[in-house]
């Protein structure tokens, strides 16, 4: 019998796969770095409100992409993994189905209004259903078909190029504190 996840265990797995999502893309970050021999030493960074635009949405729809991908192959993601969750479809896992959920779920995820209506709806529903699972005919819940342990080492291995790429790269990103772990010999690369 499946049981529906708590929205904190939710919450908690939204939060992890966007760490894991953002150190992943640090880390191909540090490895074009070093492949293009960009120093970590470098003063100042200047980049422009619309670059920053266009990154901020490629990194949206790559975000949507693989949500997409992961829950169709896998139907669940590291975060969810790493919580113990699994998206269960009512319909059968379809990529339409998981089309419209990844859409529905990544507008309210990056939109701040429609995402606190969604959470408070899901709140509120007896399935623990937010927009885009009513929308999708799913629901998450907590058990999964996949080992845990797999989705706790991708999120670790996320953080962990994450904070690689802050302790390297902290002066080009604008990160001007002394954190204290460059004196640390892993990360003296």
């Amino acid at each position: 019998m499946n049981y529906n996840a708590s929205m904190t265990d939710r919450a908690c797995a939204i939060i992890l796969d966007l760490i894991t999502f953002i150190g992943y893309v640090c880390g191909v970050c540090m490895l074009i770095f070093s492949v293009n021999e960009i120093s970590t030493e470098v003063n100042s960074v200047k980049i422009s409100q619309n670059q920053l635009i266009k990154l901020i949405v490629v990194l949206i729809v790559v975000y949507f992409a693989l949500d997409v991908l992961l829950t169709r192959i896998f139907a669940t993601t590291p975060g969810k993994l790493f919580m113990n969750c699994d998206v269960d479809f009512h319909m059968g896992n379809s990529m339409i189905h998981n089309i419209i959920r990844s859409f529905v779920k990544v507008i309210c995820l990056f939109t701040v209004i429609p995402g606190i209506i969604s959470y408070v709806y899901a709140s509120g529903n007896a399935d623990n259903q937010a927009y885009h699972d009513v929308l999708a005919k799913s629901n998450v819940t907590s058990t999964t078909r996949m080992p845990r342990f797999l989705g706790v080492l991708v999120v670790l291995v996320g953080i962990a190029l994450l904070i690689m790429f802050i302790v390297n790269y902290r002066d080009a990103i604008g990160i001007n504190f002394d954190i204290g772990l460059k004196s640390f010999k892993i990360f003296n690369i």
